[in-house]
């Protein structure tokens, strides 16, 4: 898998990678490192759920941009 993006805030960290899961294009990736436990949780997505995402977050940032 390759990274396609990253980010890390205190103990959190989001990651999206590109997979050849079939029908599942991209991972999420979020990972938590607290009291000495790492805990990791992914989510495979389908192209249709990337563009509901894509789409989300566009019109978010296009409302801020506003204000």
């Amino acid at each position: 898998m390759t990274n396609l993006y990253q980010t890390t805030k205190d103990a959190k960290t989001l990651e999206i990678e590109d997979t050849t899961r079939e029908g599942f294009p991209f991972r999420l990736v979020v990972t938590l490192r607290k009291l000495g436990t790492i805990t990791m949780l992914d989510y495979f997505i389908s192209p249709e759920e990337a563009e509901g995402i894509v789409t989300a977050l566009s019109a978010s940032v296009s409302s801020s941009n506003k204000s």
